[in-house]
């Protein structure tokens, strides 16, 4: 009970809450930024434009501004941020075992 007070006082973070966050989120983001270069192919404003799109279209296979390219980029997006996720959480965690007291 001891290390489990510890951890809670050191505020570690639980893994799976932050990976399923996290992989919502850009998995979202990449849906939603290849539904609205769908829809509006000359969309250029805050975080959308084809530039991003082509960068990702890189890093993940299949994704495209259509409807299924955007499916593709939905699950990409959700693994991508998922591990994301789990990688902050075990550094985060890691550093708090190094230096918290």
């Amino acid at each position: 009970m001891a290390k489990k007070e510890a951890n809670e006082k050191c505020g570690q973070l639980n893994a799976k809450a932050l990976a399923v966050a996290l992989g919502g989120l850009w998995g979202a983001y990449v849906f939603i930024l290849g539904i609205i270069l769908t829809i509006f192919p000359n969309a250029k404003f805050f975080w959308v434009s084809k530039e991003l799109l082509g960068m990702l279209a890189t890093l993940y296979p299949g994704y495209a501004a259509t409807f299924t390219g955007s499916i593709v980029g939905l699950l990409w997006g959700i693994l991508c941020g998922a591990v994301g996720g789990l990688l902050i959480t075990w550094l985060h965690n890691w550093a708090l075992e190094k230096y918290c007291e």
